[in-house]
């Protein structure tokens, strides 16, 4: 079984750590399995990968001040720059012949860099399964409609894909009914829960006292990515200023900053930490799981991958979610703190004394009640893949490409015309299908 993945990763980290969840799960149920991942992420080749999983870098972009599109590095335009990635993606899977093809959250990829790709894939290769991978949550619902109607995305889930993975729940969030997905397309779907965590590398004990703690509560703070995340980093830093007897506030606590922070804040945070606070700093940590395990309470941000990580550990949590240019994070946040799972500050209401005031507030709390009245559920990389699993074991009447059907039709031909044998090429055009 060969399967191809797409994620974009325009922005932030959280598209190829959901894929790549997934991809472990695969190689776990099906070591036979032979995966190529493409993607355009900077960090790409800093994560553990599975055996058999190989990776293409696309060259990156990001998302632009005006909520579009821009070069990362390459001083490029962009419209060559997705020429580019076009040409890598299709090459990729013409010769790569994927039996299942992936693709993160966007149907047509980033500015419908995957339409090429899709259109061989249908004429050439119609026996490859076509799969997207939803997230819970994309965006206003209303703007969400109106995007995907003028882009073309509802007649693509439509008629192009075979079938869709929501990674979420529909009792939590129900983009089937927020984004008016047709019946065709919800017979599609196949509900496999949030994509959660289970392996911790290290014990909390090892790193508390890496940490070298002066208390015993622990306050991790995370970005995912970090390339938003300054505001969050530089408000917490200054909940310290001129509001603790010898500048300790009665907990200890960890910053991870992200590896797509930009250096000039990197460095004016850890300018910020020198100055005697009770606080770690990491620029990136590769195992980052390990020390949201170790806390007693975390601040995050309110991505897709923050909150599987926090409600896999079942943790105490403070989500300021971003507003901009996507609501995405805060229709989260409200979502799980109306069912009592976190605690959300608006990050309109972001300033120190407020963040201070959901901390102790957190300390103070019996933390969250998980049960099955949530209606979280959290083996979604288990469950996406079995579903690709059965797609690729599915049995299915022979389905054949474009070029052996102009062989056939060339056969037949040549059939009447009294030059070749009835059955002389059928075994061969069927086995070149």
């Amino acid at each position: 079984m060969r399967i191809f993945y797409y994620s974009h990763d325009t922005y932030g980290l959280g598209h190829i750590q959901r894929t790549l969840a997934i991809a472990r799960q695969v190689a776990l149920d099906c070591p036979e399995a032979t995966q190529l991942l493409v993607t355009g992420s900077p960090q790409a080749h800093s994560f553990e990968l599975p055996d058999r999983l190989d990776i293409i870098k696309l060259p990156s972009i990001t998302k632009s001040p005006e909520g579009g599109y821009c070069s990362r590095t390459l001083q490029l335009p962009f419209k060559t720059l997705k020429a580019l990635r076009e040409i890598l993606i299709l090459e990729a899977i013409r010769h790569f012949k994927p039996d299942i093809v992936l693709v993160d959250k966007a149907p047509a990829g980033v500015k419908g860099e995957m339409r090429p790709a899709l259109s061989f894939l249908k004429e050439e290769r119609p026996e490859t399964k076509l799969v997207l991978g939803m997230r819970d949550i994309e965006d206003d619902a209303e703007k969400v409609c109106e995007t995907w109607k003028q882009q073309g995305l509802y007649r693509l889930m439509d008629e192009t894909y075979d079938a869709i993975l929501l990674y979420g729940n529909r009792s939590i969030y129900d983009p089937i009914k927020a984004y008016r997905l047709s019946a065709r397309t919800e017979n599609k779907i196949i509900s496999c829960g949030y994509i959660g965590r289970e392996k911790v590398a290290k014990a909390p004990e090892a790193i508390r006292e890496a940490l070298k703690m002066k208390t015993n509560r622990l306050v991790v703070v995370t970005a995912g990515g970090g390339e938003d995340g300054f505001q969050l980093m530089h408000t917490y830093l200054k909940m310290f200023v001129g509001r603790f007897h010898a500048n300790h506030p009665g907990f200890d606590s960890l910053l991870v900053l992200g590896p797509l922070m930009a250096k000039a804040e990197r460095k004016q945070l850890h300018a910020y930490c020198q100055k005697g606070f009770p606080v770690s700093m990491l620029d990136f940590s590769s195992d980052l799981y390990s020390s949201l395990n170790a806390a007693d309470l975390i601040v995050s941000m309110g991505g897709y991958n923050s909150f599987c990580e926090i409600m896999s550990l079942k943790k105490q949590a403070i989500i300021v979610p971003r507003i901009k240019p996507r609501i995405e994070q805060l229709i989260r946040a409200q979502c799980f703190s109306a069912r009592g799972l976190v605690q959300m500050l608006h990050p309109e209401h972001l300033k120190p004394e407020n963040l201070l005031s959901e901390i102790r507030k957190g300390f103070q709390s019996r933390g969250p009640v998980f049960g099955p009245a949530t209606g979280l559920t959290m083996d979604g990389a288990m469950n996406a893949s079995q579903a690709l699993i059965k797609l690729f074991n599915r049995k299915k009447p022979l389905l054949l490409s474009r070029l052996a059907q102009e062989r056939l039709k060339q056969e037949k031909q040549e059939q009447q015309q009294g030059l070749i044998s009835p059955d002389s090429h059928m075994k061969e055009v069927c086995r070149n299908a």
